[in-house]
């Protein structure tokens, strides 16, 4: 059986978890980078000034990292998928039998195996903690009266 090609992984992660950094930690982050700011240079930058700024360099990242990614690419134009006529002669079929059929397939395989795509232990982990996160959150709630 054939498995799967991995996807491998090319160093573009990093961005995800600044983007996600940010939005968790966004507010005390951005007051230290600011006072930070003002200390080095003596000029004052807004919070504003400084999301504007981060979000270019996000956007930057990653135009070079396509840009690299398409320069890598370009002399490995579909190599997987090469087609190609045979240039010898064409073996012959196998010799049928006085029935016509051919014994070696005439047995039928093994029922087709189901293979799941999500791992049974990872979902019933996952299905367990959201209603543990769930009960947590309707107890807040209620400790607070919005229930």
């Amino acid at each position: 059986m054939m498995e799967p090609k991995r996807k491998r992984s090319d160093g573009r992660n990093w961005i995800s978890l600044v983007i996600f950094l940010v939005i968790a930690f966004g507010s005390p982050v951005s007051k230290f980078i600011t006072s930070l700011i003002f200390q080095t240079t003596g000029q004052p930058v807004s919070s504003s000034t400084l999301a504007i700024g981060l979000v270019s360099l996000i956007v930057l990242a990653v135009a070079v990292s396509v840009i690299s990614s398409v320069v890598r690419g370009v002399g490995r134009i579909n190599t997987g998928s090469e087609t190609q006529l045979p240039s010898g002669p064409m073996p012959a079929p196998p010799p049928m039998n006085a029935g016509g059929t051919d014994q070696s397939t005439s047995q039928f395989p093994g029922s087709p195996r189901f293979e799941p795509m999500i791992n049974p232990r990872i979902l019933a982990f996952g299905v367990i903690g959201l209603i543990f996160f769930g009960g947590v959150f309707l107890a807040i709630l209620s400790i607070f009266g919005a229930l």
